[in-house]
């Protein structure tokens, strides 16, 4: 019984200090910036409503793509779609290391009825992040998303 008892803790050990190092690893290498909606045509990127980020490349690679994942709510906290308000979304541009850059999230395929009041952003995250190295980053569980609602 004592056998089985250290070989558990041992193994409990292992677990612990090994995950600690494989989060640590983890380093999240984006910082996201004035996130909004933006209501109304802006030409080239939507005809009602977009969703706007400013990205700032926290590495020395050059990004040749992302996928944003953020759920989208009304001013009263609900799901203003028919369907799910869970927005995920590939943008294939480039952002140059130790750079920033904005982007724009098309929501009109989203919408069936035209907003009065902006949208509000939560849980805000790079899901994906690739690389012109051929080198790609991850985060599917949003590990680094924002835990804060913006405007």
């Amino acid at each position: 019984m004592m056998k089985k008892t250290f070989f558990a803790g041992l193994m409990l050990a292992f677990f612990a200090f090994s995950g600690c190092s494989t989060f640590a690893a983890m380093e999240c290498p984006y910082v996201i910036e004035k996130p909004h909606v933006v209501l109304g045509k802006v030409s080239g990127k939507h005809n009602f409503a977009g969703a706007y980020f400013n990205v700032f490349n926290d590495s020395q690679k050059r990004v040749d793509s992302l996928t944003f994942s953020f759920m989208v709510y009304d001013k009263d906290g609900q799901n203003p779609f028919v369907g799910s308000n869970n927005i995920v979304s590939r943008c294939d541009d480039f952002i140059e290391a130790s750079s920033a850059k904005e982007f724009c999230v098309n929501l009109d395929s989203y919408l069936s009825v035209v907003p009065d009041e902006p949208y509000l952003i939560d849980f805000l995250y790079l899901r994906e992040i690739h690389y012109s190295d051929g080198s790609s980053w991850s985060d599917p569980f949003g590990m680094y998303a924002s835990r804060e609602v913006f405007e």
